[in-house]
């Protein structure tokens, strides 16, 4: 794929409180418009999700076997098309274009050898704090980018974007929060 630009994209996944948040993901689009997504989740997912669900195995319940880096095991890359039907496809996404031209082409090939180095990294997938949206925005910092999020959008876990810019204020319940 010759990649003509790459956008930070913000997906609306659910909402807490009545407050829509955001998954984020990375999308590359070539001259004829065809597109490409990098996205963050988790290694697995916690034995009560499982339930019920059918895998090529049969009842992925069945077969489960909890990971030693926790519920969610570790953070995990994964990429392929942005088309109707994708895991993350969303039409009315919101997005911010990170670089387009050759920069996106370079930018594309950095941000996948980022993703690959904190995927060797076997950090541990936490929904609240090193989760899909840190390691997004986490992986465009190892390449020299500091995005912000499109506006107007909640992404729990993106952290800190820089100086001026919006600042995550995702806590767990019970965590003291100073107020200035």
């Amino acid at each position: 794929m010759s990649v003509a630009r790459i956008d930070l994209m913000a997906s609306a996944a659910g909402k807490i409180g009545g407050v829509t948040w955001h998954h984020l993901l990375l999308v590359a689009t070539d001259a004829s418009g065809g597109q490409a997504c990098l996205r963050a989740g988790p290694q697995c997912l916690p034995l009560e999700r499982l339930a019920g669900r059918k895998s090529a195995l049969g009842d992925a319940g069945e077969t489960y076997e909890p990971s030693p880096a926790g519920l969610y095991g570790v953070i995990a890359f994964s990429s392929g098309p942005y088309e109707p039907g994708g895991i993350d496809f969303d039409p009315a996404a919101a997005n911010v274009t990170l670089a387009s031209g050759n920069a996106a082409a370079q930018l594309w090939e950095k941000v996948g050898e980022a993703a690959k180095a904190i995927g060797a990294e076997q950090i541990p997938y936490d929904p609240l704090g090193k989760g899909a949206n840190w390691a997004i925005v986490e992986a465009l910092r190892r390449c020299g980018v500091g995005p912000a999020l499109p506006p107007k959008r909640w992404a729990p876990g993106a952290g800190a974007l820089g100086a001026g810019e919006a600042q995550d204020v995702t806590r767990r319940v019970g965590q003291a929060v100073a107020i200035p």
